[in-house]
């Protein structure tokens, strides 16, 4: 039954990725000490779900823009689905660690799971065309855009653009070097005279520039190394000290600025990759020591304020001031960008 119903799926999001809702799954937040895992199993299998049904979309389409991920070997294509899958279901494998093994149990999986990350990281950056890693690995299809794409295959275009287009797509044979990841045309994949500009087609050259140059690779290992560094501080000096929370920050702060030195060598996705980043060094003001010290108390002052003068938001504003301090503990860890 289970294989009839996989079938009938796959089908189904073949012929058209519309059908298939994306459905966002709000965490619970109920006061019962088992909530929390049953809330975060369910939030981890909604996204695995997600993800699995957009590697089908992915496999049935054979979309341009992925062209770039299927010259990549299989074992590195495998090895970003595994992290992927890692990353989406990481907060409750270390929830579910903590509450069968203690704390201890909890860092040692915690460990044993950076560790994995950060070796698979540096694997396919060595081994792949991949640009600068983001998290996740794979990111989700943007569902919309697939409409627009499958509304728009059936527009016209001109015929001397698409004997032309035709012709390339026809001609587009080429290979990849296992060592340097160099994309090769074969000779016996060159288009006629009439169309020959002596150059790697379009998608081909966009897969070259994602390659990380060789500036940028220090940046990339830093950013990699981060978290297994900072799991070490935390051994150290403690997960409420000021010593561990500056490294991580400096880390994260050094690595931007090396890439930033050299923005001009980044392709189009790596810097919006960097963006991101930039943008996640906001969750520095919900880490510890700094929420205990700074931000903790302006944030009850403001929930305070805002259930004081906005009719009906204390509703709100309560249980976000309880559960609250539960959320900073549970998911804002430095590890996790």
């Amino acid at each position: 039954m289970g294989v009839v119903l996989y079938s009938r799926l796959y089908l189904c999001t073949q012929d058209g990725p519309s059908v298939i809702v994306t459905a966002d799954v709000t965490r619970f937040t109920g006061r019962i000490s088992s909530s929390n895992v049953v809330s975060e199993l369910v939030y981890t299998l909604s996204n695995m779900l997600v993800f699995y049904n957009d590697r089908i979309i992915d496999r049935a389409r054979n979309a341009k823009e992925n062209s770039v991920l299927r010259l990549q070997s299989k074992l590195c294509y495998r090895l970003k689905v595994t992290l992927t899958t890692l990353e989406y279901s990481e907060v409750f494998i270390e929830i579910s660690a903590r509450r069968l093994f203690g704390q201890t149990g909890k860092w040692l999986v915690i460990a044993l799971i950076q560790v994995f990350k950060a070796a698979g990281r540096l694997f396919i950056l060595r081994h792949s065309t991949s640009d600068i890693i983001t998290s996740p690995p794979i990111a989700s299809l943007n569902r919309r855009a697939l409409g627009k794409q499958r509304k728009g295959a059936g527009a016209e275009v001109s015929p001397a653009n698409d004997d032309a287009n035709l012709m390339q797509s026809q001609h587009s044979i080429t290979f990849q070097l296992k060592r340097s990841g160099r994309i090769i045309r074969k000779v016996e994949g060159a288009p006629p005279i009439q169309y020959r500009d002596f150059k790697l087609h379009v998608e081909n050259t966009e897969a070259a520039k994602t390659q990380i140059p060789r500036e940028l690779l220090t940046a990339e290992y830093l950013y990699i190394s981060k978290p297994l560094i900072h799991l070490a501080a935390m051994s150290l000096f403690g997960h409420r000290s000021w010593k561990q929370y500056m490294v991580a920050l400096s880390m994260d702060l050094y690595s931007i600025h090396l890439y930033r030195q050299r923005r001009h060598l980044m392709s189009k996705q790596q810097k919006l990759e960097l963006s991101r980043r930039c943008i996640n060094l906001m969750y520095f003001l919900v880490r510890s020591p700094f929420y205990e010290n700074y931000t903790q108390s302006r944030l009850e002052r403001l929930l305070d304020l805002l259930a004081r003068t906005v009719p009906l938001a204390k509703m709100v504003a309560g249980p976000l001031k309880d559960n609250i301090p539960q959320w900073q503990s549970t998911y804002f860890y430095l590890w996790s960008t």
